[in-house]
């Protein structure tokens, strides 16, 4: 299923789409006037549209019918994590992230980061991707970095919040989070969590966890705690 994404679509109305979007509709699929495409919006709506008109670097279609939305109403997870001097084992984070399932991403400046800036254009971009690969309808929201004691701190009460550490006798993620509620989890850089930002999170109700007796790359532990999510959820669900 070839699906493409158009923020601005609504059901019985025309939009435009991108120029990357109607390139590899007009010159890869070679399609023309009046065929059909589907359609997501990245809110969770996938839709039957028609294509009424191309243009040199656009596609003009109309929103015909709504064929899906994607429920909303699950725990959704919120990923707080440090940004790896290499921007690209972050992309590859995202990228996986999405097509497993989350819902937030913040990158984290923490006392030890090696990379404070991040280019969201670009990960927009591998976000689009993913969703199409994995067929998920919603684009998981990517927030500017944030500084560790500002993040914290600002924190809704009501999610399970946690922090992954090395600390010996800490209770393993997979086993802490239950299922069926929102969460937060914190990774942090190269060089860990610093023991003030540890005992700043702590302070702020989030509890510390175990990943495993394996050394991780943050990317890696990212992508653990994303999948004991979703497993833990789906079998909760089953239950």
């Amino acid at each position: 299923m070839n699906v493409f994404y158009c923020p601005e679509a609504v059901l019985n109305e025309d939009c435009t789409l991108d120029e990357v979007e109607s390139g590899h509709i007009t010159r890869v699929l070679r399609k023309r006037e009046g065929e059909e495409l589907y359609i997501f919006d990245g809110k969770g709506g996938l839709f039957d549209a028609r294509i009424v008109s191309i243009g040199k670097r656009t596609v003009n279609i109309h929103i015909a019918r709504l064929v899906k939305l994607e429920d909303d109403n699950g725990p959704r997870l919120h990923m707080a994590i440090a940004l790896p001097k290499n921007i690209e084992r972050f992309e590859w984070f995202v990228e996986k992230a999405t097509e497993i399932g989350i819902a937030e991403i913040t990158p984290l400046i923490c006392q030890h980061s090696e990379r404070r800036e991040l280019r969201l254009d670009r990960i927009e971009k591998i976000l689009v991707s993913a969703c199409k690969q994995s067929l998920h309808l919603r684009l998981p929201r990517v927030n500017e970095p944030v500084k560790l004691d500002e993040f914290v701190v600002g924190i809704d009460r009501d999610v399970r919040k946690y922090i992954a550490y090395c600390e010996d006798g800490a209770i393993y993620f997979k086993d802490a989070y239950h299922g069926g509620f929102d969460a937060v989890v914190m990774i942090g850089p190269e060089g860990d969590f610093s023991k003030e930002e540890v005992l700043l999170a702590v302070a702020n109700e989030f509890e510390i966890v175990s990943l495993g007796q394996s050394r991780l790359r943050l990317e890696t532990a990212g992508l653990y705690s994303v999948t004991a999510f979703n497993l833990v959820n789906e079998r909760t669900k089953g239950e």
